[in-house]
C-alpha cells in the first residue's frame, strides 16, 4: 500500500510508534517488541519523529527496510537501527520481524550519571545510521539478552528497577559503539579531536537557529576559526560555515515535505529575518525554490 503524499503533511511526533509520550521527562524510557505495535498498521509506521528522544530497533529475525530523512535502508535481522531525536524516520517491517523498539530520553543521556561515558555515546546518538550484527554473534546475543532483560524490567517493576534499566541502556549504548567501530573502523574515532568536533555538532543543532558565524563557534570551543574549518574538514570534508548551513537546510527541508507551514513561517521559524532571503538561500543550496521542492517531493512515490 502507497501512503498518499497528502499523508506526508505533517511530521508526527511521538513518544513511540503512534504513542504520545512525556518527552521532557529526564528519565523516559520505553520498550516493546516490534511485533505488537507494527502488526496493527500492516507492519508499516508512517514517517514520524521523537524530538528529545532517542531510538534503537534491534532486530533478532526478519527484516525490512527504514527511512532516515528521507533515505531509505535496507534492515537484515540480525541489525540495529538508530535514530538520534528529531530525526523523521518511518519503517516498513516483513510479517512477523522480531525485534526490540527501545526509546530514551536524550535528557536522560546527558544526565550527569552518563557524563564519562557520554563521549563514547556520543558518535552513535549523533547521526542516524543501520548497525549490520550479522558478523559479530556474541555481541549480537549480548543485545539481544539485555533487551529481554529491560523488558522484563519493565513490564514487571521490582526493587530498584530504574537502576536496572540504566545499567542495561549503557551496556546496550556499549556493545552498539563497539560494532559502530568494527564497521566503520576510523583512528580518529577517538581522542580529543573527535571529542571537539563532536562539541563542534552539538553546538550547532543547539545554535543553527541563532545564525552564528563561524567565528562565534570557534570561541565558544576556545579555537580559532582556521583550526575549527580544518577539524571540520578532516571529519566531515566540509567546512565549518558550510556544515551550519547543511544544518539550516536540512530542518527547512524537513519542514516543507512534513509540515504544511509556508516558507514565509519557516522563515521566520529557523531564525532568518527576511523569507525573501530565506528563499533565495534555501534555492542557491538546492537548486530549487521551496514552493518548488515541496512540490517535487510530494509527488515522489512514498515508501510502500
Amino acid at each position: 500500500m502507497t501512503v498518499p503524499p497528502s499523508a506526508a503533511k505533517t511530521i508526527s511526533h511521538y513518544g513511540l510508534f503512534g504513542e504520545a509520550g512525556d518527552e521532557a521527562d529526564p528519565e523516559f524510557i520505553h520498550i516493546e517488541d516490534i511485533r505488537t505495535r507494527s502488526r496493527l498498521y500492516d507492519w508499516r509506521i508512517t514517517p514520524h519523529a521523537h524530538p528529545r528522544m532517542f531510538q534503537m530497533v534491534y532486530m533478532v529475525s526478519g527484516g525490512g527496510e527504514v527511512w532516515l530523512d528521507g533515505t531509505a535502508h535496507p534492515l537484515t535481522a540480525p541489525c540495529a537501527a538508530c535514530v538520534p531525536g528529531g530525526v523523521v524516520h518511518a519503517f516498513s517491517f516483513q510479517p512477523e520481524t522480531v525485534g526490540w523498539v527501545l526509546t530514551v530520553s536524550e535528557l536522560l543521556l546527558i544526565d550527569a550519571r552518563y557524563r564519562r561515558s557520554r563521549k563514547l555515546f556520543d558518535p552513535l546518538v549523533g547521526a542516524p545510521r543501520v548497525l549490520d550484527f550479522a558478523d559479530a554473534t556474541e555481541p549480537a546475543q549480548v543485545v539481544e539478552t539485555m533487551l529481554e532483560l529491560m523488558q522484563r524490567e519493565f513490564n514487571w517493576p521490582q526493587l530498584g528497577r530504574g537502576f536496572m534499566c540504566d545499567w542495561l541502556i549503557r551496556v546496550i549504548l556499549m556493545m552498539a559503539r563497539r560494532q559502530l567501530d568494527r564497521q566503520s573502523p576510523d583512528p580518529e574515532m577517538a581522542g580529543p579531536r573527535r571529542e571537539a568536533y563532536s562539541r563542534f555538532r552539538q553546538l550547532v543543532e543547539d545554535r543553527f537557529r541563532d545564525h552564528w558565524p563561524v567565528g562565534d563557534y570557534a570561541s565558544a570551543l576556545a579555537m580559532t576559526p582556521p583550526r575549527l574549518n580544518r577539524l571540520c574538514k578532516a571529519f566531515a570534508g566540509k567546512g565549518a560555515g558550510e556544515l551550519v548551513q547543511d544544518r539550516l537546510i536540512l530542518e527547512a527541508q524537513r519542514h516543507l515535505i512534513y509540515t504544511s507551514a509556508t516558507a514565509e513561517m519557516i522563515a521566520y521559524e529557523l531564525g532568518f529575518k527576511d523569507p525573501g532571503y530565506f528563499s533565495r538561500f534555501f534555492k542557491r543550496r538546492t537548486g530549487l525554490a521551496p514552493a518548488r521542492f515541496r512540490q517535487a517531493k510530494l509527488a515522489e512515490p512514498f515508501p510502500h
